[in-house]
């Protein structure tokens, strides 16, 4: 049954005649009565016994009516949905991104999909990676934003730009510190500020304080990349950070020297295979490449 037979039948179990459901669906009574023969012909059985009181559906009718039904009212939503998006501007778009996205790009993004669809409210949520999985997977946002393809079977994944990963030192640190050859020479007396937790950078802050030479010791951990760059600014040590926050940094304050020898870091998108974005949502995603691309290009 095609989703047209499937709504000629539907018409003549609510209705209980022909011309009933003829005029519930606009057509007329004729052409009812050829959709359900030629529906029953296919099938190889009768779908409805006339009777004084009507039409009765066959048993074998009262079958497909359970899952036909089904169909029935998903069509409806999708029709309804259909004539929703031409009709209406207005809906919401609710995002997860990870702090160093949420507080250098974030707001670039924010202020062009206000220009482009005023009507439209948006939800952020900051919050790190490892919370990610929970806040896709309950609905709790339509889509996510983070470092590193996600590891979760039900998570889709769609890669947005790559970038090279960026020591960040005090200007006044970097100038003061010996003219070397080497980085790990010049900086080998100034401590690493590190991360907790399961943000990204952390093993690359890890990986160059152990090629730098860095100073040992209990040191300074911090929970965000931002915290990190303002004790950087400080004076009080270097940090690693990504290219989104390299582009951001003020040269006369902060030096940002970029490291080859790390592998790329790349930006994802994430969303929930049983909940793909909505149309809002989608329009929000669409935006992203030409946004980031900019980004690191200025």
């Amino acid at each position: 049954m095609n989703l047209r037979q499937i709504e000629v039948f539907q018409a003549v179990l609510q209705t209980g005649s022909m011309s009933a459901a003829g005029r519930l669906l606009c057509i007329t009574p004729s052409a009812v009565s050829k959709a359900i023969a030629h529906t029953e012909l296919q099938l190889g059985y009768r779908l409805f016994d006339r009777t004084p009181a009507g039409l009765t559906p066959t048993p074998e009718a009262q079958v497909l009516a359970v899952e036909s039904g089904n169909i029935h009212r998903q069509l409806d939503a999708l029709q309804r949905t259909a004539r929703n998006l031409a009709t209406t501007e207005q809906g919401e778009v609710r995002l997860a991104a990870i702090p160093s996205i949420s507080h250098e790009f974030l707001p670039t993004l924010l202020f062009q999909h206000a220009q482009q669809h005023p009507q439209v409210g948006v939800e952020v949520r900051t919050i790190h990676q490892d919370q990610m999985t929970q806040a896709l997977l309950t609905r709790g946002v339509d889509f996510g934003l983070g470092f590193f393809e996600h590891p979760h079977p039900q998570i889709h994944s769609e890669l947005l730009v790559s970038g090279r990963l960026s020591m960040a030192v005090a200007r006044a640190v970097w100038e003061r510190a010996p003219r070397a050859a080497s980085m790990a020479a010049r900086l080998a007396q100034v401590p690493a500020i590190r991360l907790v937790g399961e943000d990204p950078m952390r093993r690359s802050i890890d990986d160059t304080a152990l090629r730098l030479g860095s100073p040992g010791g209990p040191g300074i951990q911090v929970q965000t990349s931002r915290l990190a760059l303002e004790l950087v600014r400080l004076g009080m040590g270097w940090t690693v950070v990504d290219f989104l926050t390299a582009t951001r940094l003020d040269p006369a304050q902060v030096v940002a020297v970029e490291l080859s020898d790390l592998p790329p870091m790349s930006l994802y998108s994430y969303h929930a295979d049983a909940h793909p974005p909505g149309l809002h949502a989608t329009r929000m995603l669409a935006m992203l490449p030409g946004l980031l691309h900019a980004a690191l290009s200025t």
